[in-house]
């Protein structure tokens, strides 16, 4: 399993909700890359502001968790342990 790697800043609200609910999941950043259908480096590259989510990966999201695409373009409205609440699918 691959350990998650935060920068000391989140860049951004999406990058935050993000990195929440995998560090939710007990497989962690393998088993987000999994539900998503990409790889484990995207996923990160997601987290740390370089990568943004592309149309199936972004519906992937709003599905599993109700994020939107739009929320990796706007400033973090906190730090990456403040919670937010995640709509995780059932």
């Amino acid at each position: 399993m691959q350990k998650l790697h935060l920068p000391a800043k989140a860049p951004s609200e999406g990058a935050r909700r993000l990195a929440q609910w995998i560090m939710a999941l007990p497989g962690g950043l393998s088993e987000a890359a999994t539900a998503l259908d990409i790889s484990d480096s995207y996923v990160q590259r997601m987290v740390e502001g370089d990568m943004v989510p592309g149309l199936k990966t972004g519906s992937d999201l709003h599905r599993l968790i109700g994020m939107t695409a739009r929320q990796f373009r706007v400033p973090a409205r906190g730090g990456w342990f403040d919670r937010v609440s995640l709509a995780v699918a059932a």
